[in-house]
């Protein structure tokens, strides 16, 4: 069935994509988010700086790590058999190198690439995490051969979703990726752990510890003398390992470590597995990853013209060392800069490496030389011969495929049958984490609603800004009616109907909707009401000229029309990590850090419309309905749970179940939909059997 999904989903992806539309809404919503995560860093330094003393540094440290266990969703499994193989050897500059392969869980294999420098004694080791590049371990060949003449040991592995572990790979072509690149990778990958309460950070960290595992069965290895390096994404692997792997002794994060307040209003959240949900609100920042490392040696390295902002690794730079200040170990931390943009490391390799061999203290290698270019600069660090010599740009591969292909063909999923990925890894883990019983009754889905979306239940009224107003009428003869410019359809003798349709911005803190109301002309005191969840409001010219739009023929009905797109409104696009994401991936991410989520934000104005609707003196207030489709027929049906004033809703074409997303390997444009923990305490189908007849389902 997985395969069969990714034969389908490969057939669909050469669609070309629409012009970018309207942004305003989504930038605005952007702004509010980053709004709020600045309030919560701000109040976590607040924290921070009553930290006076040794003892509640330690205090912190303990709370932040199990504050970061608890949100990762551990503890981790036990440590299954590695069971290892070496595949394969070559040599390089006297480097040996051995192809290995081992389980990090039952039947879920790393590849990686480990690199021996000749020694009489016990080697330091360093546990090398590749950045977001498809190569994987093969483009950090480089720089582990640098760390490998230095005299250390190298483990360089393939994370989940990169070099010969891809988790989604095109039937046609298994060497490449349905789903753009690593961080489409990732990102679909980390939709269905979300849903039982996990990160997929959780995968990443466990591959690196039972990497860690396999460095110690190694007798070539010395234990006490491990550190870790990575840059890029594998910056965050390794700023995670190192603070929830004791044994890592050093640890040098590259070209990741910034801060949220510099980094949310530059590039915004890059991956699923950097943006774990809630991890802003649960009051932690850059600076705690460096934090949870003191005293031992910790480097922070950046580039000045990094795409991860440098003023923030600047900042998180002062804040640590007044940390390690409080263990007197503030020379233990090291501050690694150099020019250039993101991953620019050749001009300060030699730095890194002295910061690694001044901590692990290993022996140079027998094969160590002097580079040309170091020679005529005076830089007495060593390189290896095959180091690359330009200025710029981070060290590219050096070594020939074959040396660095650790399956057969390429890649695990077609080398060995049936072999476990993120996804069947996580349908497995959901089946002893879910509970057997969920909420159930109205009063307790309401309570897990608005604990599981963040849905506030604070609703200010809204303020109308009227933006554009016509009168639409239509008498049995089209030729004499009011309004023939913006005339709509057919003369129906036994319906015939007058509105005032208006288009307004909705606005209450901090948000504004795109709104559209259509006013009946009618006798009546009050009218029913009738609420439109949309994807995207139609202007009135759009009214005018469609066919039979929805809105028309409700209000012909003699109904009070107001429709509305929650936001982001209007919806906007944003960067396609991978056109099965959708467009409020990254948006999602960044609603999730600060411990809220798209969807809780979608039901907030939906309910701000019911108030809206509740306090017209045209409207009766004890015949507000509604009707919405896809995406929005979800939001619906959760803000139909909260507000009983809500009589009856109607849902078209409601997306998958939870449940079904779970066991969906590929779903297509899910981001927007996903809870975390939803399934922790209920799913679509509960909340549709509590509704009862308030609920009517159309597909």
């Amino acid at each position: 069935m997985r395969f069969l999904a990714l034969f389908l989903l490969a057939a669909s992806l050469h669609a070309q994509a629409p012009a970018a539309p309207d942004n305003t809404g989504r930038q605005a919503l952007t702004n509010q988010l980053d709004t709020l995560a600045a309030q919560q860093t701000a109040a976590r330094r607040e924290v921070i700086a009553q930290i006076h003393n040794k003892q509640q540094a330690i205090i912190r440290q303990h709370e932040v790590r199990t504050r970061l266990i608890a949100l990762l969703g551990g503890p981790w499994p036990e440590h299954s058999p590695l069971n290892p193989i070496i595949t394969g050897t070559s040599g390089h500059e006297g480097i040996r190198i051995e192809r290995i392969l081992f389980n990090s869980q039952p039947n879920f294999p790393v590849t990686a690439l480990l690199y021996l420098p000749q020694s009489t004694t016990k080697l330091p080791a360093i546990l090398m995490a590749p950045g977001h590049s498809p190569a994987g371990k093969a483009g950090d060949a480089a720089f582990a051969l640098a760390f490998a003449h230095r005299g250390f040991a190298v483990l360089s592995y393939d994370p989940i979703g990169q070099g010969e572990r891809l988790q989604y790979p095109d039937p046609s072509n298994p060497n490449k990726t349905l789903l753009k690149g690593p961080t489409g990778e990732h990102g679909e990958a980390g939709l269905q752990p979300t849903l039982i309460g996990d990160a997929v950070a959780r995968y990443f960290l466990i591959d690196a510890i039972r990497a860690t595992d396999y460095l110690l069965t190694r007798p070539e290895i010395d234990p006490t003398r491990i550190g870790a390096f990575g840059c890029s994404g594998g910056g965050l692997m390794t700023a995670l390992t190192a603070s929830l792997d004791p044994r890592i002794a050093v640890a040098g994060v590259a070209c990741f470590t910034t801060s949220y307040d510099t980094l949310l209003p530059s590039i915004g959240p890059q991956d699923s597995e950097q943006s774990t949900p809630n991890f802003i609100s649960s009051g932690l920042d850059f600076p705690d990853w460096s934090e949870l490392f003191a005293p031992k040696p910790y480097a922070i390295i950046a580039t000045t013209e990094d795409m991860f902002p440098f003023a923030g690794a600047q900042s998180t730079e002062k804040e640590s060392r007044a940390f390690y200040t409080l263990f007197n170990a503030q020379d233990n931390l090291a501050f690694i800069t150099g020019p250039g943009h993101h991953g620019n490391l050749r001009p300060i390799l030699p730095q890194i490496l002295d910061f690694f061999t001044l901590h692990l203290h290993p022996t140079p290698s027998l094969n160590t030389v002097i580079s040309t270019e170091a020679q005529r600069s005076g830089e007495t660090s060593v390189l290896p011969a095959s180091a690359p010599q330009r200025p710029t740009g981070p060290p590219q591969p050096v070594l020939p495929a074959t040396d660095t292909q650790v399956t057969p063909t390429g890649q695990v999923s077609t080398s060995y049958a049936n072999t476990e990925t993120v996804f069947t890894l996580n349908e497995k883990r959901a089946q002893q984490k879910l509970p057997t019983k969920r909420a159930q009754t109205i009063a307790e889905l309401q309570h897990a609603v608005k604990g599981v979306t963040h849905a506030s239940g604070n609703h200010p009224p809204f303020r109308i800004i009227p933006i554009e107003s016509e009168t639409m009428t239509q008498s049995c003869d089209p030729v004499k009616s009011a309004n023939t410019k913006n005339q709509i359809g057919l003369c129906k003798p036994s319906a015939p109907f007058i509105y005032d349709t208006s288009t307004f911005k909705a606005e209450y803190p901090d948000v504004i909707l795109t709104v559209l109301e259509l006013t009946p002309k009618t006798d009546k005191k009050q009218s029913p009401a009738k609420l439109l969840l949309e994807d995207s409001v139609p202007s009135i010219q759009d009214l005018s000229h469609e066919k039979d739009p929805r809105e028309k023929a409700l209000a012909e009905a003699g109904n009070f029309i107001l429709a509305i797109t929650p936001r982001p409104s209007p919806p906007g696009t944003e960067e396609t990590k991978s056109p099965v994401l959708g467009t409020f991936y990254l948006t999602e991410l960044r609603a999730e850090l600060t411990g809220h989520t798209l969807m809780g934000l979608r039901i907030d104005d939906t309910i701000h419309a019911i108030d809206y609707l509740a306090t017209r003196p045209d409207v009766d207030p004890n015949n507000i309905t509604a009707e919405a489709s896809g995406h929005m027929a979800l939001v619906l049906l959760h803000a139909a749970i909260l507000d009983p004033r809500l009589k009856h809703i109607t849902l078209h074409d409601l997306p998958p179940t939870y449940t079904e997303y779970l066991h969906q390997p590929i779903p297509h444009d899910a981001p927007q939909d996903i809870l975390p923990g939803v399934l922790l305490h209920y799913d679509t189908p509960d909340l549709i059997r509590a509704l009862g007849p308030r609920v009517t389902i159309l597909q």
